[in-house]
């Protein structure tokens, strides 16, 4: 039970980012506000899911790691009734920045407790095991929460979020068992900023969280690049285009699994470099294709699938390895972790938006460059090693 509490509070966020998303067009209308405007909620929600987990972090080393996780859900709840009920449009803004606030404690704490129940292999399969469902539930959210607002209109995907924290809320109270081995007992907030320092200035650690930055950032570019390919340039309809997602997502889902098989025989390190050879590899591709045949559904969906697959592998196992190299203050390292990934795709995101032009070879440029990048980042050696050193391994 306690696995599946924590697979419910790591997707928590990504349902509240992309459950409402079908909704934005209405959400405009109804509000009288132009598409940038409306869009603004989900930049604020971001905002608030990241700076928040650097606050739940070091709180659940001193104390514990139940009473963060119940405050988050609690302001999760409190954030998706007052998106409900919101009369104007700043109201909703505050409602989702709430929403943003409660939902860091899901994600940055289910991998805190993660490491406090497993390590070594054991943490790498289950990490790849939550991957499955983190991976899928960006591109069912979307489809479920088309059929919401199709159904029942622009507050149902509010109502859907509501009843999922408290259920949540409900499984923490009565279900979840308090998982730190070591409190902080020493917190305050000038050793809270040495123990950040500290792990910032960590190589092995960051090198691993970055990668999964890069991971994450990879989900969220094509998530953005293909409906504009899907529906401007191949005129398919928004339905279509989610079932698209939806395919290019499982490629996910198929190397979680089979990572969570394969972790046993080979080494995270090297998983992770298989991961960032996909990547590069369906970069590659997507330029190679367009110029010589166009932009075509079949091609992209193959390609998507390629690309997700390495996200797939990256996400898991650079998780394992940034933890297998933090072994106190495990919750100021969950922190620093979500926070980054967050930042690094955001930031990734942002460098898009200064685009105009959007296509299947910008996107395949992208990661082209993020796999190169990410490569070197990993064969780096601090010390000039030609194999992964000992704190490395799991």
């Amino acid at each position: 039970m306690m696995f599946w509490i924590m697979v419910l509070m790591a997707i928590s966020g990504l349902i509240a980012t992309d459950l409402f998303v079908p909704s934005l067009p209405v959400l405009a209308e109804t509000f009288h506000q132009p598409a940038n405007h409306i869009e603004l909620t989900i930049t604020l929600f971001l905002m608030g899911f990241a700076a928040s987990q650097l606050f739940y972090g070091p709180v659940s080393d001193r104390m514990g790691r139940k009473a963060p996780i119940i405050l988050g859900v609690s302001l999760f709840c409190i954030g998706s009734l007052s998106c409900l009920l919101a009369p104007s449009f700043a109201w909703l803004c505050v409602g989702r920045i709430i929403q943003g606030i409660g939902a860091g404690s899901g994600l940055s704490l289910s991998r805190v407790v993660l490491r406090d129940l497993y390590q070594g292999t054991s943490l790498a399969i289950k990490s790849s095991q939550m991957a499955i469902f983190i991976c899928i539930s960006p591109a069912i959210a979307p489809c479920v929460g088309g059929w919401l607002q199709a159904g029942f209109g622009y507050k149902a995907p509010f109502v859907f979020m509501l009843l999922y924290g408290l259920f949540l809320l409900t499984l923490l109270l009565t279900q979840f068992k308090e998982t730190i081995r070591h409190r902080d007992t020493e917190l305050t907030l000038s050793n809270t900023l040495k123990h950040y320092a500290e792990l910032l200035r960590n190589f092995m650690f960051m090198r691993y969280v970055t990668t999964a930055g890069i991971g994450f950032g990879a989900v969220i570019l094509y998530a953005n690049i293909i409906p504009f390919i899907v529906q401007n340039q191949l005129h398919y309809t928004a339905t279509e285009n989610g079932y698209i997602l939806l395919c290019g997502a499982l490629g996910l889902t198929f190397t979680a699994l089979i990572g969570s098989k394969i972790v046993h025989r080979f080494h995270a390190y090297h998983l992770t470099i298989t991961g960032l050879i996909l990547l590069l590899l369906s970069g590659m591709l997507m330029i190679i294709t367009e110029y010589f045949m166009g932009t075509h559904v079949i091609p992209l969906v193959i390609l998507l699938f390629m690309t997700t697959m390495s996200c797939g592998l990256l996400l898991p196992n650079s998780l394992a390895l940034a933890f297998s190299n933090v072994h106190v203050k495990i919750g100021i390292a969950g922190a620093i972790y979500g926070t980054t990934q967050i930042l690094i795709a955001m930031g990734i995101n942002f460098v898009l938006n200064t685009i105009s032009h959007q296509t299947q070879s910008l996107l395949g440029t992208f990661y082209v460059v993020m796999g190169i990048f990410g490569l070197a980042l990993i064969l780096l050696r601090k010390h000039s090693s030609s194999l992964p050193s000992n704190d490395e391994r799991l």
